[in-house]
């Protein structure tokens, strides 16, 4: 939508020297009004803001995958976890309002500040734009059976991508869309989520495989017992997806359809500092996989 903005000057015109001034006055509104400036709006743009990303982000997803922002922004009504986003203010927890609930062993709750709301923020942006992508639907879709329906108590396992959304926004809606969030200083590498969105994240341990997992945790789901390293629950599937090379889509190794989970390929881990240039993924060599996080995020100048 464009805008033009005229500026109209109102001249103050004394007895003498009056046709002089109206002529002055004339002149500078026909010059502002050439060149008043235009403002641009663009919805896409606003939407992709409106998820909680950085102004850099919003530019780089525009330039580069201008099919799927506009695909999602289509769809904005309807988007996992899109009524979760942008986070509220009163998301983010001062440290000594946590009362009764567990702290994280190790954990030292420090208050928020604006540099880590600010990551957060961006980087939950990130999670909810990757989890609408056509990409992480498919791979959720191809590989759901590597998940144990037990791995989660009293929580049933989706079978399907549409399942888990409908799943995820019933839960977050029952839960206000509120995320409660605490953060620490410590450095254990380590985050905590539990049901009611309520997460606990460390300032250097802000990133998206954790903010996704824990996330998952928040709408209910777990990896109950003793964790093996296995993909075989939904807090490490959704992370797997959006932060391994897209080699992990091929879920197993032997390269048949089902596999034990000691058989599934994992891919790499993402590390932007691995890839100094952007590089579309590509799944024919594991060398040139990345990551959904690096696919959309990893774009340089």
């Amino acid at each position: 939508m464009m805008k033009k903005l005229s500026i109209i000057v109102l001249a103050s015109i004394g007895i003498f020297g009056c046709n002089m001034a109206i002529a002055a006055n004339n002149n500078i509104e026909q010059t502002e009004a050439q060149a008043a400036p235009s403002v641009s709006v663009d919805p896409a743009k606003d939407f992709l803001s409106q998820l909680g990303l950085s102004q850099s982000d919003v530019e780089m997803l525009y330039k580069y995958h201008h099919n799927t922002v506009m695909s999602e922004f289509r769809n904005r009504d309807n988007l996992l976890f899109g009524n979760v986003v942008p986070l509220k203010n009163t998301s983010f927890m001062p440290a000594n309002t946590i009362g009764n609930m567990e702290i994280g062993t190790g954990y030292h709750l420090v208050n928020w500040d604006q540099q880590s709301i600010a990551e957060f923020k961006d980087t939950l942006g990130r999670v909810v734009f990757l989890m609408n992508t056509p990409e992480f639907r498919r791979d959720f879709n191809r590989s759901i059976f590597t998940v144990r329906a037990q791995s989660s108590e009293n929580v049933l396992i989706p079978s399907s991508y549409d399942q888990l959304k409908s799943y995820v926004n019933q839960t977050a809606a029952r839960y206000g869309n509120h995320v409660t969030a605490y953060v620490s200083d410590s450095h254990t590498q380590r985050a905590w989520g539990t049901n009611r969105l309520f997460i606990q994240f460390e300032q250097s341990g802000i990133n998206a495989a954790l903010v996704a997992h824990e996330m998952m945790h928040g709408v209910g789901f777990a990896h109950d017992g003793k964790y093996t390293g296995w993909n075989d629950n939904i807090p490490y599937y959704v992370q797997t997806i959006l932060s391994m090379n897209e080699s992990a889509s091929d879920i197993c190794k032997n390269g048949r359809s089902k596999c034990e989970p000691d058989m599934i390929n994992f891919g790499e881990f993402y590390n932007s500092d691995d890839n100094e240039t952007y590089r579309p993924a590509n799944r024919e060599t594991v060398k040139t996989s990345v990551a959904l996080l690096g696919k959309y995020f990893n774009h340089v100048s």
